[in-house]
């Protein structure tokens, strides 16, 4: 089965939900009322599995990598890659949402802060911290969205989360309240969070007036494809897919002997010693292992047996020599 990623530059105010959909259909379409798929491809055609690796706020424009066939496998793994955002930031009020969309919650004075204020807030970001999400987001609170809590009237109390900030600076002057940043983060960090913060320590409030996200890992938005370029591929069978083969080498991994690939892929547990070369990179925390072959990539946990320590497949994603494109 072809699998593959593919990279979106979803527009504002559309749901990432919605970009995967429309891929859907459109591969449903061709596989309906189009040319007879290319051999190997027929079971993504007609049965379409589909998802993304990271959701963004219909309120936000950028990156988005759908993930499709047996690539959806790799979703957690790829949201545990680094993510570079640019953000405009509008200083002296906050709001419900921590964005432009919600409801002013609290106005405060703007005028006395300046350039060098702000510089020593976003400094203070930098590294591990705790973060709480905003209520207005899509976590679950007993089984139910913090958002469908919050907009019913419900008190929402969303725990305190860790979160790591590599990266923080301004990218623009201080101009008439707005200020632009750039922020390079890992896994679960949400902007209108840190705009909120950075309300708070200035004493003015601040929200989150636009926002872009500009890569994830080494996958650029300068590459992706509008949801409307990316429908029109799919009803033509053309989709332009990267291959699952890419993540390998950013990731903490074992490089397999063929012995242990041919294993793994029926589904056997290895020895971990003599299973292949260890290679440095990435952990995928909650993931396993990461394990590469020369036919595929997967992710295996590690269990214990009389002393030693094996390999057990979790997920394996088959590479193909026609993986480039549908």
């Amino acid at each position: 089965m072809l699998s593959g990623l593919l990279l979106i530059d979803k527009p504002e105010g559309l749901r990432s939900t919605d970009c995967v959909n429309r891929i859907r259909r459109a591969l449903q379409a061709y596989g309906v009322n189009g040319s007879m798929p290319p051999s190997g491809t027929s079971d993504l055609i007609r049965k379409p599995r589909a998802g993304h690796a990271g959701t963004l706020d219909s309120t936000a424009s950028g990156l988005l990598v759908l993930l499709l066939g047996g690539a959806t496998r790799l979703s957690d793994a790829v949201m545990t890659l680094p993510k570079v955002y640019r953000a405009a930031l509008r200083l002296g009020r906050a709001t419900d949402t921590c964005d432009y969309s919600g409801q002013t919650v609290f106005e405060g004075d703007a005028s006395r802060v300046r350039e060098a204020d702000v510089d020593r807030a976003l400094f203070s970001f930098l590294g591990w911290r705790m973060q709480r999400p905003p209520e207005i987001s899509a976590l679950k609170k007993d089984g139910l969205p913090s958002h469908k809590r919050a907009r019913a009237g419900q008190e929402v109390a969303l725990e305190p989360r860790p979160v790591f900030i590599r990266a923080i600076r301004r990218t623009s002057s201080l101009s008439k309240g707005c200020v632009e940043v750039e922020v390079l983060c890992g896994k679960g960090t949400y902007i209108r969070s840190l705009a909120r913060d950075l309300g708070e320590r200035l004493g003015c409030g601040a929200f989150v007036e636009s926002l872009r996200r500009l890569s994830i890992g080494p996958f650029c938005v300068k590459d992706a494809l509008s949801p409307e370029e990316a429908k029109a591929l799919a009803l033509r069978g053309q989709l332009p897919l990267r291959s699952p083969r890419e993540l390998g080498p950013l990731f903490r991994r074992i490089e397999l002997t063929q012995e242990a690939e041919t294993r793994l892929l029926h589904g056997l547990n290895v020895y971990l010693a003599g299973a292949g070369r260890c290679a440095p990179g990435r952990d995928t925390p909650g993931c396993g292992l990461c394990v590469t072959g020369r036919g595929m990539l997967g992710f295996a946990g590690r269990v214990e047996e009389e002393g030693m320590l094996l390999l057990k497949p979790r997920a394996n994603i088959l590479f193909d020599v026609r993986e480039a494109s549908l």
